[in-house]
């Protein structure tokens, strides 16, 4: 732009002025980006019931596998585990045996779904900035569907020779080569924001979690009841169907967001590596600001982190858990998961309805009141004998699932609408790498307690939240002492 280098010639060094260049050639008309269908929510609705459709039974799979292959059990004593029948006493004993060596395989596939993705997340935000949202949308959900079709193809081999249950591992590659769920949901948002107003953009938005919660519950559901009309590699095959009808969605409907001008030279994958921005990142979050607002920001963003760690923990050996505590079939397990999803989005819309547009309760405090419903949830989990204690546990912690949303809103009002991307992208890249310490952390306390204790990961969860909800509360005291000293200052 020979235009804007004259008028900074003098001003701006030239890697700086090649960097605001490259953004002015990819500015969006978003009246121009109206006109373009981008109705995505269909799109995340079916590849997140793929998703949860997959995730129970193929750690049954990988059970089963292992009480075959690497235990070397009879087939007939290992079928329970496949979650369609109940386990008897012996299936039960050696269920006891074979879980520690699942345990690790699902610990791997965590992992590897959040080392690459967090480090990419990173870069595919101002990437997408400069080439537009549906290369990556694209890329993201064709690797969801590459997985699934290598779920299929290894859970066929295995009908034929005995395979090692370590081999399904792969199926997390694709999709965490280009940068996992993060970078899709993350995309699902910025394509939303290309084309919305500020009104329609947090009604979509709520949209978009409505599709990703309702379409995991719908997986949960009716996983169980399709294992069961057809076989482990059915279910493979429908979610893998699922996730080809998404991106053929996507490909044939869904239109750039973004009406992007090239006039580089350089190739899109170099200009997807500029750690420049990753300077820019840090400053902004690292940068003084008044009012306590920088220890507020990286108080928040610890507990956003702390309870991602517990969520992806604990969902590593929650049905490991259940079918050692409470000899769980996979049909009650997705029956209990989908009941705990819906108590929660239900009690997410009541209190955000009853208590910030009736009451007018201070956002903080709201937060402060979902902290405590987890950690009430995690310890009636830690103490519960009986299973309808786990239901017990799941009303009792309706509030749970307002934490993210309620804390990313403190968020944004305490940092410049320019600045607000920065901090969410390491926030995200920190979330996505919380599975690589939250995986041992948590398969190792189960491991460990799994003959005397298997509900002690619980009491370290609540400890987590025992943390988090003292970080909020002394948030909310240092917001009341800013609010009254800004006060006294304009009186006087």
């Amino acid at each position: 732009m020979s235009q804007k280098q004259d008028s900074t010639s003098d001003a701006e060094p030239v890697k700086l002025q090649a960097a605001d260049d490259n953004l002015s050639e990819t500015a969006t008309v978003k009246a121009a980006g109206k006109k373009k269908f981008t109705i995505i929510e269909p799109a995340v609705f079916l590849v997140y019931i793929a998703t949860a459709l997959v995730a129970a039974v193929l750690q049954n799979q990988e059970l089963y596998q292992t009480c075959v292959v690497v235990y070397g059990y009879d087939e007939e004593l290992c079928e329970p585990m496949l979650g369609v029948i109940a386990k008897n006493e012996t299936s039960r004993d050696i269920e006891t045996k074979v879980q520690p060596y699942v345990a690790k395989i699902i610990m791997t596939s965590s992992v590897i779904s959040s080392v690459l993705p967090a480090f990419l997340s990173l870069f595919i935000g101002p990437w997408s900035d400069k080439f537009g949202r549906r290369p990556i949308l694209v890329a993201t959900f064709s690797a969801a569907f590459t997985g699934h079709i290598i779920t299929v193809i290894l859970a066929l081999i295995s009908m034929a020779t005995p395979l090692n249950p370590w081999v399904y591992v792969i199926s997390n590659i694709p999709l965490a080569l280009t940068g996992g769920t993060c970078a899709l949901i993350t995309m699902v948002f910025c394509l939303v924001s290309d084309v919305c107003d500020e009104g329609g953009r947090a009604r979509r938005m709520f949209l978009i979690e409505g599709a990703l919660g309702i379409g995991t519950m719908v997986g949960n559901l009716i996983s169980s009841y399709i294992v069961a009309a057809t076989s482990t590699i059915g279910v493979f095959i429908i979610a893998a169907c699922m996730d080809l009808v998404a991106l053929l969605y996507l490909v044939f409907f869904i239109g750039e967001s973004l009406q992007v001008k090239h006039e580089r030279n350089e190739s899109h994958f170099r200009e997807f590596f500029h750690f420049d921005l990753i300077k820019n990142l840090v400053k902004s979050c690292l940068k003084r600001r008044p009012h306590f607002d920088r220890a507020i920001i990286w108080c928040i963003m610890f507990i956003l982190i702390s309870t991602t760690f517990v969520q992806q923990g604990e969902g590593n050996v929650l049905y490991l858990f259940l079918r050692n505590k409470f000899n769980l079939t996979l049909q009650e397990f997705t029956i209990f998961n989908a009941s705990a999803i819906a108590i929660k989005m239900i009690g997410c819309g009541i209190v955000l309805v009853l208590l910030r547009v009736v009451l007018k309760v201070p956002i903080t405090m709201v937060a402060i009141l979902g902290l405590l419903c987890s950690l009430t949830d995690s310890l009636i989990r830690a103490l519960a004998e009986k299973f309808w204690q786990m239901y017990l546990a799941a009303t009792c912690g309706f509030m749970g699932g307002i934490n993210s949303p309620i804390l990313q809103a403190v968020l944004a009002g305490l940092v410049e609408p320019t600045e607000i991307g920065k901090v969410y992208a390491v926030i995200s890249s920190l979330q996505t790498l919380s599975p690589l310490a939250s995986a041992p952390v948590y398969t190792g306390i189960y491991n460990s307690t799994l003959e005397v204790y298997p509900g002690a990961f619980y009491f370290f969860s609540a400890a987590l939240y025992f943390i988090s909800l003292t970080l909020i509360t002394t948030i909310f005291v240092m917001q009341q002492r800013s609010a009254r000293a800004k006060k006294a200052n304009s009186a006087a």
